[in-house]
């Protein structure tokens, strides 16, 4: 199975271009070109629009990307194999996280790992507990650490997690030492990561709330800087919240469920040999991260 021409078709879909794909990959641009073209070639219709900005995939495109990813996980998963029976370790694996806190002790045992498995790179991405979870389904990641969500075929367990909030020192809540979450109707709020489904939007969804945003972000360095400049107010996940030190009071909520961060994964025969080994040789120190 020739998969490289389907590598190198995502590449230049989740960079942006074809030249940051061949930069990815180790080929040329006109490398990556003539390898997407054979493809257009072969199934008949396009699959890249090509900018000035970048590339984007077509909508025929976008309705094979799982089948794309299928077939790049399944020669994965030969090619790990046919490794390990002749006694040699190589491949990829790519992870994925929600939640930052557990960045020191990922790269400290990916290091580990990289240092008894040299042939063996690893990948990893940031993005929310949603978000990652689908790419998980679509085999776009071998394993991520999200809060659970449904559909998850394998889920380990790694700590109780909440969310609270972030407010400024002059807050009126902060003499109450907790916030009552309906009063975020009247407040202007902080949007993490608008327009995505998150921990956060998923209370507030819960409980019928709709904010008013006054600015949004996709970085929680930046909404930790418009709180203490006295903008508005956010929603925290507690373990992202404890990174944090200065003029931003975290206050608990009047009602916020505890919920599950874990270790997602497909079911052990979904696994690539190099991912299942990883996962077993990170996972006794991640659950025992924040002892």
């Amino acid at each position: 199975m020739d998969t490289d021409k389907y590598k190198a078709l995502l590449s230049a879909i989740e960079t942006g271009s074809l030249s940051a794909a061949a930069a990815e990959l180790d080929y040329t641009p006109s490398g990556i070109s003539r390898a997407v073209a054979s493809l257009e070639e072969s199934l008949g219709f396009s699959l890249l629009v090509r900018k000035k900005s970048g590339v984007l995939p077509t909508e025929e495109c976008q309705l094979l990307l799982p089948l794309f990813r299928n077939l790049i996980h399944t020669q994965e998963q030969i090619d790990q194999t046919a490794a390990r029976i002749c006694g040699l370790e190589t491949g990829s694996v790519t992870i994925g996280t929600a939640y930052s806190p557990y960045y020191p002790v990922l790269s400290r045992r990916i290091m580990e790992f990289q240092a008894l498995h040299p042939d063996i790179s690893v990948r990893l991405i940031e993005g929310t507990s949603s978000h990652l979870c689908s790419l998980l389904q679509e085999q776009a990641l071998d394993f991520c650490i999200i809060s659970r969500r449904d559909g998850i075929d394998t889920f380990i367990p790694l700590c109780e997690d909440t969310i609270c909030i972030w407010v400024p020192q002059s807050h009126p809540a902060v003499e109450m030492g907790i916030y009552p979450l309906q009063d975020l109707a009247n407040e202007n709020y902080i949007s993490i990561h608008p327009n995505m489904e998150t921990d956060n939007s998923r209370l507030l969804a819960k409980h019928h709330i709709t904010p008013h945003i006054c600015a949004s972000t996709s970085d929680v360095p930046a909404a930790w800087t418009m709180v203490a400049a006295g903008m508005g107010v956010t929603l925290i996940n507690r373990i992202l919240s404890r990174q944090w030190d200065g003029p931003v009071v975290t206050l608990p909520l009047d009602t916020s469920p505890s919920f599950e961060i874990g270790i997602a994964a497909p079911v052990r025969e979904m696994q690539s040999p190099a991912a299942a080994e990883l996962m077993k040789f990170m996972q006794k120190d991640l659950i025992h991260a924040f002892e």
